[in-house]
Formats: structure tokens, sequence, C-alpha cells
């Protein structure tokens, strides 16, 4: 504090000399003297809750010191075996690397800005080897094995690498595979097929369908002639017997997938969330062979033609009357008709004349025959076609959608409202033939699709679900999906009601409670030491006035009822501050 001192020529301000250190220790003793006679002075229940606000300000101060302070730990191994956190904790120690075992015994933690190093330090030695060992086992060689123990090792070494690349999934913690491995043999119909066995510790209670899948193939892909449907996966708890998917889940995966379509088909034209749509397919379960020969008789084509014709011509017979006579040209007889007896005739000897002789008829002249034939080989188009279809076919198809009502927005401003009408029946017909041409509609087999419009129970304002229920509902859905992150708002969150519902009444309460004695008795000895008078004697008579004449009075009062208590717990302080006073006074009147 500057000090002044009148000269003749004026006022001059002299700078306060060092306080020594004995001084500090008293204004901080007379500090603390002036609080505590403060806090003693105050009633009961703001005390109570002044120490109260002390403690929990002061615990928060150390766990906030604490927490800054601890080491963090993040974990360098986990789902160990006894054997190998023993080594690991040996090798830790020894490269004096602190470490701590979490309380199930098979993870090691180390310190964050450690952990690089401790896992170089462990993997150079070789660790962990948790499991079997792999094909490690062939790292040095066997000169007095048998063929057997050559197929055991072999088979040991398998099962182990498969160990491994199981155990390197992110749902797995360990597992446990055992193999069959049949004899190989000369003839196919001798061989059998190989099986497996996969034991599964998780780390959550369940496996999902699709990584159960991969675990088989991933198993049925490193071993010769094993099938995914021969690899058995058990968990190891018991819990979940994880059989490979039937062929009713993978019917329901297709019919999933056709729903899906169709809701992304029709939404677009009836609005979000007002379709819904199932699907049912029907399979053929048996075998069907089939053989069709079909002709046609408008394309024919000729094989084979053959032709033949044979012509004969009849031979000149004898005729006329027997013997030299009737052979000479002259004497020809005409002949008789009809066998009868000959006629004399001229020129004829008598003894022939006397004589009747049969007579030949004469014969013109014989026509020929003739004979012609024709064969032939003609064929008509023929279709054979054979088919085999198996079982798995698609037999029938059924679908039926239900599409909402259309959302028609009426009114404007605070009278604006939305209601829902029926669509149009040429707005269902081109509904009904995008919902036909997205699940593959064919008549031939008897596919039926129908789609009606009907108003969705939502519609209705007072059944649509309350906001804090839909609120809730997201919280809970964050909290499944986000742990940290839900965490990390649920303790903002207490925290800002920790200070506003807590904190601050209190802190209000305090100020309240130490401005009171402060404005009554003018003290400003938490600012300043009990050396400045005149800033003390300043604070009492520059007190800022209440606007009512009652609480000026009431004010008056509580000022010399806290200078009288003042002047019996101070009386050293007392009278030096009605040194000061005199002092300021004589001064004002000189």
């Amino acid at each position: 504090m500057a000090e002044t001192v009148q000269t003749e020529g004026g006022e001059l301000q002299r700078a306060e000399p060092a306080i020594p250190a004995s001084g500090m220790v008293d204004r901080a003793a007379a500090a603390v003297s002036s609080m505590r006679d403060r806090v003693m002075s105050l009633p009961a229940g703001q005390r109570n809750s002044l120490l109260a606000f002390t403690i929990f300000i002061a615990s928060m101060a150390v766990a906030m010191m604490w927490y800054a302070g601890r080491r963090d730990w993040k974990p360098l191994f986990t789902g160990l075996d006894g054997k190998d956190v023993q080594q690991v904790s040996q090798e830790l120690a020894a490269a004096g690397i602190p470490y701590q075992m979490t309380s199930d015994g098979s993870s090691i933690e180390v310190p964050a800005e450690m952990v690089d190093k401790a896992r170089m330090e462990i993997a150079a030695k070789g660790m962990p080897q948790t499991g079997r060992l792999g094909f490690e086992l062939f790292d040095k060689p066997n000169w007095v094995g048998s063929e057997f123990d050559e197929k055991v090792n072999y088979q040991r070494a398998l099962e182990g690498e498969l160990e491994h690349t199981i155990s390197t999934l992110g749902v797995v913690r360990s597992a446990r595979v055992h193999l069959v491995l049949p004899k190989q043999s000369l003839f196919t119909s001798e061989e059998r097929a190989a099986k497996a066995s996969v034991v599964l510790k998780l780390k959550r209670p369940f496996l999902g369908e699709e990584q159960a899948d991969a675990i088989r193939s991933l198993v049925a892909g490193a071993v010769e002639n094993l099938s995914p449907d021969d690899v058995n996966l058990v968990d190891a708890d018991g819990r979940v017997n994880l059989k490979p998917r039937s062929k009713n889940a993978v019917a329901a995966d297709v019919e999933q997938e056709m729903e899906a379509k169709l809701v992304a088909m029709l939404e677009p034209l009836a609005g979000h969330d007002n379709v819904r749509a199932t699907v049912n397919v029907s399979y053929m379960q048996g075998t069907e062979e089939r053989t069709d020969e079909i002709y046609d008789p408008n394309q024919s084509a000729t094989l084979s033609l053959q032709k033949s014709e044979q012509v004969s011509e009849q031979a000149q017979r004898a005729m006329g009357v027997p013997g030299t006579a009737s052979n000479s040209p002259a004497g020809a007889p005409t002949g008789a008709v009809q066998g009868s007896q000959a006629a004399a005739a001229p020129g004829m000897p008598p003894l022939l004349q006397k004589e009747a002789l049969p007579v030949y008829p004469q014969q013109g002249n014989g026509a020929g025959q003739s004979v012609r034939e024709e064969s032939g080989t003609y064929g008509v188009t023929k279709h054979t076609i054979h088919s085999e279809e198996g079982p798995g076919r698609v037999r029938r198809v059924t679908a039926a959608v239900v599409v909402n009502d259309r959302a028609v927005v009426e009114g404007t401003g605070k009278t604006q409202r939305t209601e829902w009408k029926p669509r149009s029946a040429e707005e269902m017909r081109r509904l009904e033939q995008l919902a036909q041409a997205a699940v593959g509609f064919d008549t031939r087999r008897g596919d039926q699709v129908v789609v009606e419009n009907i108003s969705f129970s939502s519609n209705s304002p007072e059944l649509k679900p309350p906001v804090m229920e839909q609120v809730m509902e997201q919280a809970r859905t964050l909290a499944r999906t986000q742990p940290g992150l839900a965490k990390t708002l649920i303790i903002g969150f207490c925290a800002v009601l920790l200070v506003l519902c807590v904190l601050r009444p209190m802190a209000r309460q305090v100020v309240e409670a130490l401005r009171a004695p402060a404005l009554l008795t003018g003290d400003n000895s938490m600012r300043e030491t009990p050396q400045t008078p005149a800033l003390m004697s300043e604070a009492i008579v520059g007190a800022p006035a209440l606007p009512s004449k009652t609480k000026e009075q009431m004010q008056h009062q509580g000022i010399f009822e806290q200078v009288a208590e003042h002047i019996r717990r101070e009386p050293v302080q007392s009278t030096r501050l009605l040194e000061a006073w005199i002092g300021s006074s004589e001064e004002m009147d000189v």
C-alpha cells in the first residue's frame, strides 16, 4: 500500500516497503481467521451446505488428479492359457516392463506407451504358443519314425493350423479341430468322405449363420474330400449347435430377396413405408425325366424309290387240220368251227374228204403283256426332346402386396392437415403390373400376384406411438449399437444435471451466505489485510443502500451489532480502525 506524506509543496506518494515473510504469514493467518469467523457466524444450515460443497469440490479435484495421473493400461494378449500366461509374465519381468493380469487370468495388460515394445520382446521369444503346434512339428526331421507316425503328425499339424486360423477370427476366442481322414483306396466305390468337428469358444453368446458358413468353408477348403456339409460346429459352452443351413433357410432367403424387390419397386410410387409385401415360392421336390417325339406332317422327304417294268409277247400256236396238207401254204383249210369235223375243201383228196378230221381254229396274232412296278419309302420331319429336371425348380410363385392409402394435404397454415384417401383403380392396375414384373410372373406355372389397397392402422393419429416412446426406443437402439457413445452421453447428461440441480444451488447459497456478513460489516479482509483500515472504513461507509427504508434501518442495526461483535473479538484491529478514522477526520479539518 502506498503511503501519502503531507509536505509544503503538496502531497508526495511513497511506495510501501516490501512486506517481510513474517508479515505474509500474519496476513495469511489473519485471512484464515477471518474466513473461519465468517463461516462460524453463518446459520447451521448454510454452514452445513458450505461444508458439503467444500468436501464435494475437494473430492472432485482429487478424483480428477487421480484420473489424470493414473497409468493407462492396454491389453497385450488375451485368451491365453495358464502356461502361456506364466511364460509371458516371466519374459516381461526379465525385460523390465510393468504388467498386470486381468481378473480372469487369461489376459495380460501393459502400459499404453510400452505395448509395441512388449510385443516385440515377446515375439522375439516365439511366444505365445496357445494351442497345439501346426506344421512346426516338421521343423526337425524324425529319422526313426514310421509311416504311421508321419500320418499322425500330419493330421495333428493340419488340425493345429486350422485351430490357429480359426482363432484369428474376431468372434472366436479359441478353437479345437478334430479331423477324420479315411485311407485312400484304389477303387472309387470304396472311397469314403472326410469329416471334421470344430469346437468353438466364442467371445459373445451367439455366432451368425454367415460366420458359421465361413468357418465350414475354411475347414472344407483345407482338407481333401471334405464337404462343408460334413463339418460340424459346436459351441464350447454347449449353448449352440451350429448346423448347416437347410434348404428351407435358402428358400426363405430367396423369398426375402423377392419381397425386398417388391418394396423397392413400389415404394417410390406409393410412398415411403406405405407398402407391405409377402412372397411364397414353392419348389418341386422330386426328379422328372421326359422324352417327346414330335412329327410334322406338312414336311415330308423321299428316303428311297425303286421302279421295275416287265413286257411279254404271246407265242403263235398250231392251227388247221393236222397233217401235211395243212402245213402246205396252198391247201390250208379254213378249219371247222368250234371243233366240228372239217368240210371238204376244193383240191382235198377224196380220202380226206370222206373222213371228217378235226380242224384247229385259226387264231390271229396274239398281243403281248406289260408289268410295271414302283416302290418308294417316304419320311416326315421328327423332333425328339429328352429333358431331365431335378429337385429345386420353381413350381409356383404367389405374392400378396398391400398398399396404403394416398396421403393428401388439405388446408394451409394452422389448419393444414393430412387426409388419407383410397387409390384409383388405374393406379392399382399399374402397381399390379409392376409387382408381376418384379417377381417374374408366369401364367404357365399358375403364378398369382394380388395387390390390394388397404388403409394402414398407423394412419390414425391417436394410434401413433408417443414421441417419448420413440425417443426411448432410439436411445435403446443407440445403447445396443454404440455402447461407448451411449456411455459418454449418459455421463455428460448426468454431469449437466449435477451442475444445474446440485452445484449451482449450493454455490448460490454459499455466495449469498458469504455476501451477507460482508455487506453488513463492510469487512474486506478476503481481499485486503488487516493493515488496510482505510479501505475497510471505505467499504463500511460506501456500502450500497437498500431501496426500502425498513431494510435500511435493519441494515444499520445489523452494522451496529456486527461492529460491536468485531470490537469484542478483535480489540487491537478495532483500535487501529478508530485511529485511522480519527486521523482521516483531522486531515479533513486541516
